[in-house]
């Protein structure tokens, strides 16, 4: 329409020689500056912010995407575009959309709902960012917020009681009771998820702060739960689900445990210690981070190393459906 009226302004004082088309013509060769001017406060002072409803979400639960608009000058800005781009790190899905927001007005929000039917790391950004004048002629680039994380995490499916065999669970000592292990242990710095029954409280008074009693690794056998990376979709959040009721369980029971599983494309081998529920959320970050494609290498082609008297029994999970309901 700009351009319209310009050619027609211009038409006009060619064919006419008095001063209204002038005038005319170089107001219309003036509109974009003044337009320019206008909307500079409400560009300049514009930022959008992304936000998610929670940064970890059950598998099948709800999760939704928020882009608001926040002007320092309250002031609305004629037309902001963006492409909002999200990738699930493990399925591989990519969703990609383009839009266009039309009078944005500071504080408003556009909410997109993410579909969580599958295990993942999944991430969202915003590329493209821009904002338009009021007349629309010029456009100018607004500062990406930053990339939002989401973790949809696995439904935990306990595999009921746990029942090692002989030599492995009667080695081990017990965090439960008293302490096992009579004079050799080693005393580190109380860390949050240590039981309150390990603390050493004639070292706790003497330096006036928490110190635990924590036994030698060689005395202790190591419990290792593998699993393959690589699979069906459904049969990927199936192993998930295993594996973390695996992991809670064997936490509940104060066990000390190792999750290793390879990088299906690499063979990389992946192995996570966990001793308390935050090495799990940081391990599970990382399963949930590898790709998890059709077929890949497996963890039970590499044979799990253990040190002199530190022995470890293998539990092998997976999400094939097994007889007896065994993992």
């Amino acid at each position: 329409m700009y351009a319209v009226a310009l050619i027609l302004a211009y038409m006009g004082q060619l064919f006419d020689v008095g001063y209204l088309f002038h005038f005319i013509f170089f107001a219309a060769l003036s509109f974009p500056v003044l337009g320019l001017l206008v909307s500079l406060p409400a560009i300049l002072g514009s930022r959008a912010v992304l936000e998610v409803s929670s940064p970890r979400v059950l598998r099948g639960e709800a999760a939704v995407w928020t882009i608001s608009l926040h002007n320092r000058f309250h002031l609305p800005v004629a037309r902001m575009s963006y492409r909002l781009r999200i990738i699930n790190r493990m399925s591989g899905e990519v969703h990609s959309a383009k839009t266009t927001l039309r009078r944005a007005m500071p504080e408003e929000d556009r909410a997109w709902t993410l579909e969580t039917d599958h295990c993942g790391l999944v991430e969202c950004r915003v590329d493209r960012l821009w904002a338009c004048d009021c007349l629309g002629l010029f456009a100018l680039p607004l500062r990406k917020p930053p990339t939002m994380t989401l973790i949809i995490a696995p439904r935990p499916e306990h595999p009921g009681p746990i029942e090692l065999p002989d030599g492995v669970g009667s080695a081990a000592p017990s965090m439960k009771g008293k302490a096992v292990f009579g004079e050799n242990y080693e005393l580190r710095p109380y860390r949050e998820g240590d039981s309150l029954r390990m603390i050493h409280w004639k070292m706790t008074a003497k330096r006036d702060e928490l110190v635990t009693r924590e036994p030698p690794d060689d005395t202790r056998p190591l419990p290792v739960l593998t699993f393959n990376h690589f699979g069906l979709l459904a049969e990927v959040d199936r192993t998930l689900d295993r594996l973390e009721g695996w992991s809670m369980a064997l936490l509940e029971q104060e066990r000390v445990h190792e999750v290793r599983w390879r990088h299906p494309e690499t063979g990389a081998v992946r192995v996570y210690r966990v001793t308390a529920p935050r090495d799990w959320e940081a391990c599970l970050a990382a399963v949930l981070s590898d790709p998890a494609p059709m077929g890949g290498k497996s963890i039970l082609e590499q044979a799990i190393v253990q040190g002199p008297g530190s022995p470890v029994y293998q539990i092998h999970v997976s999400g094939k459906e097994v007889p007896n309901g065994e993992a």
